[in-house]
Parts: structure tokens; sequence; C-alpha cells
């Protein structure tokens, strides 16, 4: 008769596991990628909108100055996501459909690889353009930076930005801004629910000669009370004064301005736990003047006063 040898429960459970260690492939280690790599991205767009440039005989060139500002991934994220939105009408302008930019969740820690990511989806989208219009050519990979930090991510973006509206035949306007002002309203909308606030806020008197010197200063009005609850909630604010200008005021500099409101609102949103709360996609609408955009930005900004956290 056959006994077959006893075997200790541990001792099989020791065996099965190390067997399946062995099986199992090896993880690869994840790249590192921080903001140099990110650049060296912005540095790949860059090139990608100088073919489309060249394509079309482009030569007008804005020259933007940079900003000096503690920035941080969360804003090259932001401008990333503004780059796309210019995309959006380069398509619309040859007769292509428009797309509304990725959202992303709120979080505390936003790291140069979701930054990145973004950059990725800025050059697929400019190969989808390019394929659809028939454009050929193909660019050499950017070289390879270092030492970059995210503000110096934001000013290359910024300036690809004004690159393409050469391509566009004309600068950002109200109904974009106008746009972009609507998905904030969004987010305070959730601020309210979410911190139990009754929403009693009314649009404030229109104003009929409002400029784009107008939109500016109710942007940074907006900034004001969104760093308010930021100081309330214990967060780190950030000096935006870099983006305030005193002459040559254009919608450019408020859409600038209310993209950063967006990314520092998405932040409020993460401290108070509305991690899966997305802002909702742009709804573009056109013949926006300067005066509806400083009213809607005016009740917004009423809206948020009326938070109280503490």
């Amino acid at each position: 008769m056959f006994l077959r040898k006893s075997f200790p429960r541990t001792g099989w459970l020791a065996a099965a596991l190390c067997a399946i260690s062995c099986a199992a492939p090896a993880q690869a280690a994840e790249t590192e990628i921080t903001s140099s790599t990110v650049y060296s991205q912005a540095l790949q767009i860059e090139k990608e909108i100088e073919l489309l440039r060249r394509h079309y005989k482009i030569t007008v060139h804005h020259l933007v100055a940079p900003v000096e500002a503690d920035l941080q991934s969360r804003h090259t994220w932001q401008k990333a996501y503004m780059v796309m939105v210019k995309l959006a009408l380069l398509r619309r302008k040859h007769g292509l459909a428009g797309f509304s930019p990725v959202s992303r969740e709120p979080d505390l820690r936003v790291s140069p690889r979701v930054a990145w990511g973004q950059t990725l989806r800025v050059l697929t989208e400019i190969k989808i353009i390019k394929g659809y219009l028939g454009i050929p050519g193909e660019v050499s990979l950017a070289t390879k930076v270092a030492g970059k930090r995210p503000v110096d991510v934001f000013n290359k973006l910024n300036q690809i930005s004004y690159d393409i509206d050469a391509l566009n035949g004309e600068l950002i306007g109200p109904s974009e801004v106008y746009a972009e002002a609507m998905r904030i309203n969004e987010d305070v909308s959730d601020i309210l629910l979410k911190t139990g606030t009754p929403d009693t806020a009314f649009p404030p008197p229109a104003n009929p000669n409002a400029l784009p010197k107008d939109t500016l200063a109710a942007a940074f009005a907006l900034m004001d009370e969104i760093q308010r609850l930021q100081r309330q909630l214990g967060l780190e604010t950030v000096d935006f004064s870099a983006f305030r200008k005193q002459d040559k005021i254009v919608p450019e500099d408020g859409f600038n301005v209310i993209g950063m409101c967006l990314a520092e609102s998405l932040f409020v949103k993460a401290k108070l736990g509305m991690k899966h709360v997305t802002t909702p996609a742009a709804e573009y609408r056109e013949g926006k003047t300067h005066t509806e955009v400083v009213q809607l930005l005016g009740y917004v900004t009423s809206r948020l006063r009326s938070v109280k956290l503490h």
C-alpha cells in the first residue's frame, strides 16, 4: 500500500507562493517624469505647431513675456488644457467638428506625470488634425532638457497658445472666455452643495461698456474668493500677481486667470473630499460679449463669497 508522506500546510503555501512569484513577469519600474520631461513634450508640441505654421505660410510670431510665479503642475496641466481649447478652434476653422478637452478629478497632489499626460493628448490631437487635413511632414524628437520648473513649462505652453492664435487668424474672444467661466460656475455649484451653503446670489448689473480689462479685474476678484477658501482650509495659496497687467489687455489675459481659477477651485474641491466631482466640459456659445463675461464672473464671485467654512 502506497503511503503519501505528510507535508505541513505552511510548506505547501510557501511552495505555491514561490511558484507564483517565479512564474509572474517582473513589473517594470515606473519611468521618472519631472517638469523637465514635460518641458521636452512642450518643445515637441512647439515643433508640430511650427510645421503647421509653415504649411499655411504663417509668418506672424507674437512673442509673449514670460511670467515668474511659483506655479505647480496643476497649473501646467490647466495651460495644456487651454492649448486644447485653441486646437478645437483650429478644427472649427477648417470645417471639422470641435471637441471638449477632458477634465480631471480633483487632487491635492498633482504630479508632473499628470501634466505630461495632458501634453500627450495635445500631441495626439495635432496628429489627428494633420491626418484629417492631409498635412504632410514629421518632426524630429525634441531634445531632452534638465532643470525645468512648472513655470517654465507654463511659459512655453503659453507661447505655443499664441502661436496657435496665428494659425487661427484671431485671438481668443469673449465666447471662449465665457465658456470657461461657465465651467467654474459649475464648480462653485458643487462647492455650495458640498458645504450646505444656500444659493441666494443674484447677477450684478450688466456693464454695457465692459472691456477686456474689466474681465481681468473680475477674474482676479474671483481668485480672491477662491484663495480665501484655500486659507480657511489650510491650503497654501499662489501669488498670481505676475498675471496682472495695466495696459494692452486682451481677452487672453482674462482667459489665463480664469484658467488658474479653475486649477485652484479643483484644489479646493480636493480638500473638501470631492475627489470624483469633475468640472463639466465647456459648452461653446457663439456671440458672447465682454459685458456678459464680466456679469457672469461677478455672479460666480458673489455665489462663492457666501461660502463660510469657519
